[in-house]
């Protein structure tokens, strides 16, 4: 009677341990765990992907996305809507934005809207006239750990309690209407599978 009292006991608290132990997303790992945007170094193992998020007040205002030194790094990143978010794996679902490298002038390095050099930093500009959430998914296909930073600026942006920003707090999702993407497309490099040529 003992025995098969000690076994219910041990079978129980496996059964409960069980789903716990896998309950629990990593950090970043998909735009439910996403972190807000902080602007500090960020460490992304290899042949992986991060998610990281900022909040928009849909004012139409100006929102500029940075990825220092990211254009030779093997390191992108792409930017999708509050709708985009929720089926993001789906191959029919492209991001809204992507970060690429911007024409600067080849003597001085200053940004310039058509020059023959391209800068060493990802950036994307966008604006929308919804608010909500929206993700910004890293991507590195480096075979080893990398590093980047990743910065965000505009007045109609918010990166997370507290933050100072004229952005209210995030409403239900809004079709996507209105988004301007300032980027030229580049080919799809959404998962870590596909590797860069």
């Amino acid at each position: 009677m003992k025995l098969w009292l000690s076994l219910g006991l041990v079978f129980s608290a496996l059964w409960l341990a069980i789903p716990t132990a896998h309950a629990d997303s990593p950090v970043n790992s998909e735009p439910a765990t996403a972190s807000y945007i902080n602007g500090q170094p960020q460490t992304i193992p290899a042949n992986s992907t991060q998610w990281y998020k900022f909040d928009y007040a849909g004012d139409k205002s100006l929102i500029t996305i940075l990825m220092p030194h990211g254009t030779n790094s093997l390191v992108e990143f792409n930017v999708f809507t509050p709708e985009q978010a929720q089926s993001w794996w789906e191959p029919q679902t492209k991001p809204i934005g992507r970060g690429t490298p911007y024409s600067i002038d080849c003597a001085s390095g200053k940004e310039v809207y058509w020059g023959e050099c391209k800068s060493a930093d990802l950036k994307w500009k966008g604006q929308f006239i919804f608010p909500g959430t929206f993700y910004v998914q890293v991507v590195n296909y480096n075979t080893g750990t990398a590093n980047f930073t990743l910065t965000i600026q505009g007045t109609g942006v918010s990166v997370g309690p507290g933050a100072p920003s004229s952005a209210p707090a995030p409403k239900p999702l809004l079709p996507v209407t209105g988004g301007v993407w300032q980027n030229a497309p580049v080919p799809d490099r959404l998962f870590p599978q596909f590797r860069r040529e």
